[in-house]
């Protein structure tokens, strides 16, 4: 048999680079490589004129053995490709998870930054001391307070503070809702009576032409009839017109009155 001069890279179809994992991985063929070399030399450095020895091993074992530790030795490569392109995807993983939490470490210190800056919009209004709260507080809002000591005593005092001027707001706004709707019914009431005096008002105008014609009338009768007659329209007239100033006072107190 003849041995080749030099070794080429493996194809990509080799089935040997197909071959696939076995559950329990071969040794390492390394030491198994220094007798197999000695062995391949005795064979290589004998002439044909020299005396074969009889204590080499024979070609076919030894290439059976090269054989092995080829197989072998592709199995580790294939098994160390395996586990590197493994490794490398789990580094692909990582560094993308490494990005997202980057990500996410830029976004907090920029929330923290805005933090940082934020005005509380509590600190424009114009809320009681303290003192004044805690003295006109009750005393189921003041059970709710921690204690001094407390590393959140505070900002409790702070919420404490800002819910009971909600509530005073509160009252005053039901308050004022309550006089609106008082202020709301006087309106109505007032524009009812000013309706009832407008017709009270054309009632007393129908009226009072009326006697003005009742009493124009009379004066005319009077001048045309006896001095007897004229007397006694005289008397009436007077009457109507008493009449007549007793209803416009009237109506005038009613307008006054709305």
């Amino acid at each position: 048999m003849v041995l080749p001069s030099s070794i080429s890279d493996p194809s990509p179809l080799d089935p040997l680079l197909l071959v696939p994992l076995p559950a329990i991985l071969p040794t390492s063929p390394l030491p198994s490589l220094p007798p197999l070399i000695s062995a391949l030399d005795s064979h290589l450095t004998t002439s044909p004129t020299t005396s074969p020895n009889n204590d080499a091993l024979p070609i076919p074992l030894l290439t059976t053995q090269m054989r092995q530790v080829t197989r072998s030795g592709q199995v580790l490569l294939n098994a160390a490709r395996h586990g590197a392109a493994e490794a490398r995807e789990g580094l692909d993983r990582v560094d993308v998870e490494l990005r997202g939490v980057e990500y996410e470490r830029e976004r907090v210190r920029e929330e923290i930054a805005l933090c940082g800056d934020y005005a509380p919009k509590y600190a424009e209004l114009d809320l009681p001391d303290v003192d004044t709260f805690l003295h006109t507080a009750s005393a189921e809002e003041l059970a709710k307070l921690p204690s001094q000591d407390e590393e959140g005593y505070e900002h409790a005092l702070t919420i404490a503070r800002l819910e009971h001027e909600l509530a005073e707001i509160e009252k005053r706004e039901a308050i004022i809702a309550q006089l609106t709707r008082d202020r709301d019914a006087l309106i109505k009431s007032k524009r009812e009576i000013k309706m009832k005096f407008d017709a009270v008002e054309s009632y007393l105008v129908d009226h009072t032409r009326m006697f003005n014609a009742v009493s124009t009338r009379l004066k005319e009768i009077a001048k045309l009839s006896g001095p007897q007659l004229s007397a006694a329209a005289l008397g009436i007239v007077p009457a109507l017109e008493q009449a007549q100033t007793t209803m416009t006072d009237e109506a005038e107190m009613s307008e006054t009155t709305a």
